[in-house]
């Protein structure tokens, strides 16, 4: 029985019991939390878990403006390269938003399971200053530093437009090229950056940010990577607190 296995956590037992209708209804749950909780805006937030077969059941974009009356049929299945395997039952015509691109990457490591991207304020405020968010509190320990990723949006699309590469964006993801190619290297400076720690995913989640954009958390399933995003926000913001009172 999977319940009596030595060493395995609730998190990583969790990972392995979700079939699609209950992902979907989990991703439900998350993004209302989400929500209610300040970490989404209608400037964005997305939302992936990776199902038993393999592929990505997967928020869609514009769903900012909603994401407090987000339900299940709106999200949209892609496989591992973001082209589209089943659209979303409600709205078929929406597809992922461009951000997927970094859940794909990291989705490389057979450990993450699930990713929430969001422009949760306070880690958005060390995003912004292209800072590492280092653990401060003690809840945040176990996550250790939280890294930046300088990735320039406005100097990648500016070479994209010198360079003029062909760029195929794949077809579950809404995006210009350009967009596109902006985000993959985002997706690929992420998926370098967090290698090294590739096999702390067997104890718990990871997070990163990207320069002015916002945070990328990713969890062995949904319930880890929220949590865990919930501590460096806390992290986060008793740092700024504690910059304020001069004590750091």
């Amino acid at each position: 029985m999977i319940f009596n296995s030595p060493g395995r956590s609730i998190f990583a037992i969790l990972a392995v019991m979700m079939s699609e209708t209950e992902a979907r209804q989990k991703m439900e749950e998350i993004l209302h939390d989400l929500w209610d909780r300040g970490h989404a805006n209608t400037t964005g937030v997305s939302v992936s878990i990776r199902l038993d077969d393999g592929n990505i059941l997967v928020d869609q974009t514009g769903a900012g403006f909603r994401k407090c009356r987000v339900a299940a049929g709106d999200f949209l299945i892609i496989d591992l390269n973001g082209n589209l395997v089943r659209p979303a039952p409600l709205i078929p015509q929406k597809l992922a938003p461009v951000n997927t691109g970094v859940h794909l990457a990291y989705y490389k490591n057979p450990l993450a399971q699930a990713c929430i991207h969001a422009h949760a304020p306070y880690s958005q405020v060390f995003a912004c200053r292209g800072e590492t968010i280092n653990p401060y509190t003690l809840q945040s320990q176990i996550l250790g530093e939280v890294l930046c990723i300088h990735a320039d949006d406005a100097d990648l699309k500016k070479e994209y437009r010198e360079r003029k590469p062909f760029i195929e964006v794949p077809s579950g993801l809404h995006a210009r090229p350009d967009v596109w190619y902006v985000m993959q290297k985002v997706a690929e400076l992420t998926a370098k950056a967090l290698e090294p720690r590739n096999h702390e995913m067997e104890k718990h989640g990871l997070a990163i940010t990207h320069y002015q954009h916002g945070i990328f958390v990713f969890g062995r399933n949904l319930d880890e990577a929220f949590d865990n995003l919930e501590r460096v926000e806390a992290n986060a913001r008793t740092i700024i607190f504690s910059r304020m009172m001069g004590q750091i």
